[in-house]
């Protein structure tokens, strides 16, 4: 909203002020930040499973979760509009 002679109004101009000054927001409070650290948690769980061992079944299974995650942050890169 803008003033008589076009200038911007107080309010505009204090809301403007509050944005610039604002801490960032934590990344991790996004809804995303869970969702992805519970799939990765799952992909931790069987690597910790698989004591070294190598099974292709669990590979895979690692593989799938590790693309949920990254479709996950790629969907919510896109919401924001840096994707």
């Amino acid at each position: 909203m803008t003033g008589t002679d076009n200038s911007p109004s107080p309010a505009a101009l204090a809301a403007r002020a509050a944005r610039a000054t604002a801490s960032p927001p934590d990344p991790a409070d996004h809804p995303v930040a869970g969702q992805v650290d519970d799939l990765l948690g799952q992909v931790e769980q069987i690597r910790i499973e698989l004591d070294g061992a190598f099974q292709l079944a669990a590979v895979a299974r690692q593989a799938d979760l590790l693309t949920s995650a990254h479709d996950a942050l790629v969907t919510a890169l896109d919401e924001v509009g840096r994707g």
